[in-house]
């Protein structure tokens, strides 16, 4: 996830209390944040994935989906 300058703290601070993050560490690199998350069913993860990128100051994302 990369977010606007200035927006770190309160980005991390929501991403605590956001259904489906099982994790989130700020990062230094390309991105600002990566992020864990579990649901039952894509559908559920596609809801969770559609919450993050709504936040304020949240720029873009990428996901990467584990298969096995």
């Amino acid at each position: 996830m990369n977010v606007k300058s200035g927006f770190e703290d309160s980005v991390k601070e929501e991403l605590e209390n956001t259904k489906g993050v099982s994790e989130s560490h700020a990062i230094y690199g390309k991105y600002d944040f990566m992020i864990s998350m579990e649901s039952q069913s894509q559908d559920e993860l596609k809801s969770d994935i559609f919450t993050l990128r709504k936040m304020s100051g949240v720029t873009s994302t990428l996901s990467m989906i584990v298969i096995d």
